[in-house]
């Protein structure tokens, strides 16, 4: 092995190494930014699911809705995003009760 061969072998090794350490330091900071996104996903996980939180979206999408039965834009949001509207018919009139008196 000649000196240029020597030489350019100790460079590549070099570059190699140094590659190397920048691999490990990246690894490194992509590990603590995954735990700093999973530490978020869990805070508005729990925020977000509470029960308060979840009448509030049940309120907002009823009132959605009642407000979709007259507008069009509306419907057609809520029909973008996966919502269909479904109008139940009135209650049919109840017959008054009878008492067990009036049927002897």
């Amino acid at each position: 092995m000649n000196y240029w061969q020597y030489r350019s072998s100790v460079i590549i090794a070099f570059i190699c190494l140094v590659l190397s350490m920048a691999i490990v330091v990246i690894a490194r900071s992509n590990v603590q930014m995954q735990q700093d996104v999973q530490l978020r996903q869990q805070r508005l996980n729990t925020s977000i699911f509470t029960p308060q939180a979840q009448q509030i979206a049940n309120n907002v999408l009823q009132d959605m809705g009642s407000v979709a039965t007259t507008n069009a834009q509306m419907r057609a949001l809520l029909a973008k995003h996966g919502y269909t509207l479904q109008t139940t018919p009135p209650a049919p009139a109840s017959e008054p009760l009878k008492s067990v008196k009036e049927e002897k």
